[in-house]
């Protein structure tokens, strides 16, 4: 039987409000009729009620509440076991009330855009040439591959002998790498159809992209190197504004502006023409007001120096020779060699020749009192027609000290709620490369959600706490194996205890478990599993892609209990290859056994395990001694004859007002049949990790 709390005479909650971005604590409230939910890959809600009335007149209640820039947090005898974000509240009058509405920080994942281009893994390179020799691999790509050791790749088309995921075990040159396999000798052989890309760990990707979401995609940070940024379609325009002066003092440098900017504290912009070492991509620190801008940069102290601002000219000729161009001010315009001039309306559309080379921002290269010269280098190397000296009418060129920035941002000060990635290292599962293409500004939470159920997927959820030694609140992103959630690492065989970690955490009925319904359903389940491929490219008439898998066992049961054909159908876009559909297929199957059997129970919050000491995707034991539970714990419906195991999806607890505890748990249980595979026999084998 379960156990009673020694603590039950002694539970307190209390409710916490924070600002939101700097996560500073605003102050305690009282709540009455709390109820709060925890959700797996998802954000559970919080709605409570706050009395509007004299004694909280000093907390200031319509500020400290404030929807979408107030943070609250749950504790439950000094323990966190809820946080989340306020995005409405509903004051009435005639109650002299305000009931708040909140969600788990999961859902600032859903308020966020990825608006930059990110590549994450590799496009496909080409294969020259392999060879096999004593069980290692050798692959010659057609150009510089960028793989490092320990990375994994998929390689296609290639040879059955080296088609697959692999983990790059050696890089001898910049077109050669070497992996493991199991296979005799082969000579280096030629291959004309043959590709290999870089595959992805899903921690990784998961740690980057919260990084991108924390800096707003900044420029400025190690990790784009790795990225492509789309740095020539803009979400929007870029701004300029003229410094007329600069200066330095210990460290802190101030510019000036002729009008006023609309710069923040946290933005990124670059400076252009400051001299001393000035220029470049920089983030603000202070607006100290609507014409000056403070950032940081080492180096000796510049007393105030005024500069010239922006100035632009009229382009009245211009001349192309050996790729190098060169054009006319009407006026001195006192450039010179290494500063830049934007030139634009200088190429020609309207002539018998269509040129677009003089147009854009240009690098001084030599100068005269009217002239400038710059040079052009075509990115494939080629030169350019040459044009003789022409009159350009219309033409601009605007010299000067200036900042550019972009109505889009980045703005880093805004962006980062210290949500942070979990210590896990590595998944050791492997997807394909992503491409997040900015113009379809795809939320942060879509992303998340396509790529954890994609296979070789993952759990997540979002875990809050509080440290005492610094008085603040802590958000966790915990990213969870869903097939190892325990994250054994050793090689041998562990039993399902270890692995999923049900035996810690049991409900029992008589016991801790008030109430329970099972549901047992056939409408969606399927003994046989069809999915489709999508190619793009085909017309309406052509055939697209698709594969089955079916349930063997449940079709041939040994038991004389076999099931008809159930059949049910998925499609998955951009997916041609009919293996990965069959893996699909395979993964589907495992979701849909027929009669899909769903436990809900409602649990004593007080009683061990008390709130706050299970989480959504913990496993746990359900001890029911109940004849209809009976009755399906002794046919072939579960894998066990003793006792119901399953996975914590979500659950929502009810706080009661005043002293009279227990809270009530209502807990949504789940089926995960891939995951716990004991006596579930499809007869398939399941996907090898990495290969999708």
């Amino acid at each position: 039987m379960a156990e009673i709390d020694t603590t039950l005479t002694n539970v307190t909650y209390r409710y916490f409000l924070t600002d939101l971005v700097s996560n500073s604590v605003i102050g305690e409230v009282p709540f009455t009729g709390v109820s709060y939910e925890r959700v797996l890959k998802k954000a559970g809600a919080f709605s409570g009620t706050i009395p509007v009335i004299e004694a909280t007149e000093k907390l200031n209640i319509y500020e400290a509440t404030m929807p979408g820039r107030t943070g609250i947090y749950v504790m439950r005898n000094d323990v966190c076991v809820w946080g989340g974000i306020i995005w409405a509240r509903k004051y009435t009058e005639s109650s002299k009330s305000l009931a708040v509405d909140a969600s788990e920080f999961t859902s600032y994942f859903y308020h966020r855009h990825v608006w930059q281009t990110l590549i994450y893994g590799s496009e496909y390179i080409g294969i020259s040439s392999f060879s096999i020799t004593n069980g290692v691999a050798t692959v010659v790509t057609e150009i510089p591959h960028g793989f490092k050791q320990n990375n994994f790749v998929k390689i296609t088309f290639t040879n059955p002998t080296v088609d697959g995921t692999h983990q790059v075990q050696g890089v001898s040159g910049a077109n050669i790498f070497s992996f493991i396999v199991e296979s005799g000798n082969v000579i280096s052989t030629p291959i004309s159809s043959g590709a290999v890309r870089r595959l992805i760990d899903t921690y990784d990707f998961v740690r980057d992209l919260i990084f991108q979401l924390n800096t707003d995609i900044s420029v400025r940070t190690e990790a784009r190197q790795d990225l492509f940024a789309n740095d020539v379609i803009e979400p929007g325009i870029s701004i300029e504004s003229a410094v007329i002066s600069k200066q330095r003092e210990n460290g802190l440098i101030t510019l000036r502006t002729l009008q006023d900017h609309q710069l923040v504290p946290g933005q990124e912009f670059e400076s252009y023409e400051l001299g001393s070492g000035l220029d470049g991509i920089h983030t603000v620190t202070a607006v100290p007001n609507a014409k000056t801008i403070n950032y940081e940069l080492s180096g000796v102290n510049i007393s105030e120096t005024p500069l010239s601002g922006i100035r632009t000219l009229y382009v009245t000729n211009k001349t192309l020779t050996n790729n190098v161009a060169t054009i006319t001010t009407h006026q001195p315009h006192g450039a010179i060699i290494g500063q830049t001039v934007v030139l634009t309306g200088v190429d020609s559309f309207f002539s018998e020749r269509l040129d677009e080379n003089f147009n854009g921002r240009q690098v001084i290269t030599a100068v005269t009192t009217n002239t400038v010269t710059y040079v052009l280098t075509p990115p494939d190397g080629r030169f350019l027609p040459e044009i003789p000296t022409t009159t350009v009418s219309g033409g601009l060129a605007t010299f000067g000290s200036k900042v550019i920035y972009g109505s889009y941002g980045p703005y880093t000060a805004n962006s980062n709620l210290g949500i942070e990635v979990g210590t896990n290292k590595t998944s050791g599962l492997y997807q394909d490369t992503q491409i997040l293409r900015g113009f379809e500004l795809k939320t942060y939470g879509e992303i998340l959600e396509d790529y954890a159920n994609n296979l070789n997927g993952f759990e997540y959820r979002i875990d809050c706490d509080y440290e005492f030694t610094t008085a603040s609140f802590t958000r966790t992103l915990t990213l969870l194996n869903i097939e190892n959630p325990k994250e054994i690492t050793n090689n041998v065989d562990v039993s399902d205890e270890e692995r999923l970690g049900y035996n810690e955490l049991i409900f029992e009925y008589p016991g801790n478990i008030s109430t329970f319904t099972v549901e047992e359903n056939a409408e969606n389940s399927a003994t046989r599993f069809f999915v489709e491929g999508d190619i793009t490219d085909l017309s309406d008439e052509a055939s697209q892609p698709y594969s089955v898998a079916a349930d063997i066992y449940s079709l041939d049961n040994k038991l004389g209990k076999s099931w008809p054909l159930i059949d049910q159908v998925e499609n998955i876009n951009n997916s041609a290859d009919e293996y990965v559909l069959y893996q699909y297929a395979l993964e589907y199957l495992y979701e849909s056994k027929p009669p899909m059997g769903d436990f809900s129970v409602t649990i004593n919050g007080s009683l061990n395990p008390v709130v706050g000491t299970y989480y959504p995707g913990d496993w746990c034991s359900l001890i029911i001694n109940d004849p209809f539970v009976l009755a399906r714990l002794e046919s072939d419906q579960e894998p066990r004859k003793d006792i119901i195991v399953r996975k914590i999806n979500s659950f929502k607890v009810s706080v009661p007002d005043g002293p009279s505890f227990p809270e009530t748990v209502d807990v949504e249980l789940i089926t995960d049949w891939k995951v716990d595979k004991v006596g579930q026999e499809l007869g398939l084998t399941r996907p090898a990790v990495g290969e999708n």
